[in-house]
């Protein structure tokens, strides 16, 4: 490689770096029940220091960073610290470099100014047009009020159009998903712009499972519209619950899970995923005996049957109570069902619209939820698509959040 190449691919490594310093996503510490789940978690954020080319990877710093801290805010006070406390002190020096690559990346963020809410304007007007569906009008004060009621770091300080850019672009997303019909072309073309075409998207990425920065450059490669996550987490968190997009918490009207079944990492996300496949099952399940009635398991796709059956009693002879037959379909289930030739003609196709639409709303899923399964760390590109694709599709069946 000649010297020239060799600095291009330093600034392309650099550039990278910047970028998915952003992808920590913070943890939800009055989960955790003590020093067992610190140690837990801090083992496996070693594992991922570890691991790491740091020439390559060093933007996942704030991943690391971000997971320790809050294995220290989450010890419970006058519990035995002492194996966390040792483990601690075992952090390997990738891990603090790792530290200090975080602490400088979240200086580069200020809170809002009054010199942001100028530019707010020409932001709106940026995005209202070709993108935005008409109905989305972006006033200017609108977005001012969201951006006020957020106190943590938002905007950087070398590129202050880029971060109030990200934000609008979000805030647009946020009253789009409430207010348009979940399944409008102009929606669907608008979400695949900012969040990327999943259309035909392959199996999800299990290979990356382990490789947050992988699926971050996975995410960039189909479009996603990397302004949307470029702010530390605690500003990120608070920009989707000021724009809307954020789910808040599962209230008891939509049967969350057992508090025992959920584990200590991504709650939230266990949480709706699980309401999320609860409910779906429910409307496919209707859908379905509303076309055939007693006889509605001759509409699955051909073995379907069979694997759950098998799936069931393997649960049973493992002690498990009895549920619906449905109730053992896989992720993956559900989309081949809805899109089956007659299930779509007869039973679907008046709520989803498009075959593309529902396929891409599910293989934007399907990686989420994979990481979710498996208690991995996820990025803010997959906290963003999570909220914005359950709440899409519950609201097409009928679910109101």
């Amino acid at each position: 490689m000649k010297l020239t190449d060799q600095i291009l691919r330093q600034i392309e490594n650099s550039e990278r770096l910047t970028k998915q310093l952003t992808i920590v996503e913070k943890f939800s510490a009055p989960n955790l029940t003590g020093a067992g789940a610190g140690i837990e978690r801090l083992q496996r954020m070693q594992k991922l220091a570890a691991g790491l080319d740091l020439s390559k990877y060093a933007e996942a710093a704030r991943l690391a960073s971000g997971a320790l801290a809050s294995v220290k805010a989450s010890m419970v006070a006058g519990s035995d610290l002492s194996e966390t406390m040792h483990k601690l002190t075992e952090v390997p020096s990738a891990l603090k470099f790792l530290q200090d690559q975080a602490a400088r990346y979240e200086q580069l963020f200020r809170p809002t100014a009054q010199q942001d809410f100028l530019r707010l304007s020409e932001v709106a007007a940026s995005l209202t047009t070709p993108k935005w569906p008409s109905q989305i009008a972006l006033l200017g004060d609108n977005i001012q009020r969201q951006l006020e009621s957020i106190r943590a770091p938002l905007i950087q300080m070398q590129d202050s159009l880029r971060s109030l850019r990200g934000f609008g672009e979000l805030s647009a997303i946020g009253a789009a998903v409430r207010s348009i019909e979940p399944f409008d072309p102009s929606l669907v073309g608008a979400l695949r712009r900012d969040l990327g075409d999943w259309r035909d998207a392959e199996a999800e990425p299990a290979e990356l499972i382990d490789d947050p920065g992988g699926r971050v450059a996975l995410y960039e490669e189909r479009g996603f519209n990397v302004e949307l996550t470029e702010f530390p987490a605690e500003g990120f968190e608070s920009a989707l619950v000021a724009t809307g997009i954020d789910l808040g918490a599962v209230n008891d009207a939509l049967a969350p899970p057992p508090a025992e079944m959920v584990p200590a990492f991504n709650v939230h996300a266990y949480q709706w995923l699980f309401v999320f496949e609860g409910e779906l099952r429910a409307f496919i399940l209707k859908r379905l005996m509303e076309a055939a009635g007693d006889d509605w398991e001759a509409r699955l796709p051909s073995g379907m049957r069979d694997r759950w059956q098998d799936k069931k009693a393997k649960a049973l002879s493992e002690g498990e109570c009895e549920q619906p037959l449905i109730h053992y379909a896989d992720f993956a289930d559900y989309v081949d069902i809805i899109l089956g030739k007659a299930n779509w003609r007869d039973c679907f196709k008046s709520t989803f619209k498009r075959e593309e639409a529902i396929r891409e709303g599910f293989n934007r899923l399907r990686p989420i939820r994979l990481m979710t399964a498996h208690m991995r760390f996820m990025t803010h590109e997959e906290w963003l698509i999570l909220n914005l694709e359950v709440r899409r599709i519950l609201r097409a069946i009928g679910i109101r959040i």
